[in-house]
């Protein structure tokens, strides 16, 4: 099960299902599409995260690349 092994995604989820649910129980009914913006919100999170990670491990490999040769 490879998908318990990614730390980034178990890192965010905790506060943003907890701040999630809070505003489900907080906000009215009227105001309930209010937390589905923090849904959307943990996902652009969590996939700029990614992306920075994989673009900062790139460079990091292009630069030892360019010492070696």
């Amino acid at each position: 099960m490879n998908h318990y092994k990614n730390n980034r995604y178990w890192i965010l989820m905790p506060p943003f299902l907890l701040t999630t649910l809070g505003l489900f129980f907080i906000l009215p009914e009227d105001q309930w599409g209010y937390p589905f913006l923090v849904v959307i919100s943990f996902w652009i999170t969590y996939y700029a995260w990614n992306y920075y990670t994989l673009k900062k491990s790139e460079d990091t490999d292009e630069s030892i690349k360019k010492r070696v040769n």
